[in-house]
């Protein structure tokens, strides 16, 4: 599967302020170490904020195998695979793992 940045960049955003979504789906699964889990095995998150006025907007899961906030829900217009994983592993650390 080959995707280009531009996906790639899109793909991110659902790891983001992904609450909602994390609450609507049954899986997720984390491109910063490759593990699939179920959803509601998440327990922590990451209170984001605004970064012009502080306010807060939204909250971001982490998780639950190795604590990053690369989280991807089920519930995102995407598949979940480990191709996908390796793809958004490869770009977002540049090779750090």
């Amino acid at each position: 599967m080959l995707l280009t940045q531009r996906t790639l960049q899109t793909i991110h955003g659902y790891c983001t302020r992904n609450r909602r979504l994390m609450e609507e789906s049954k899986t997720a699964g984390c491109f910063s170490c490759g593990e699939t889990f179920t959803a509601s095995d998440v327990r922590e998150w990451v209170r984001e904020r605004d970064a012009a006025t502080g306010a807060p907007n939204g909250e971001t899961a982490k998780c639950p195998r190795c604590g990053f906030g690369a989280v991807l829900p089920s519930a995102a217009p995407i598949t979940l695979t480990p191709e996908l994983f390796r793809a958004m592993q490869s770009f977002w650390f540049k090779g750090t793992h």
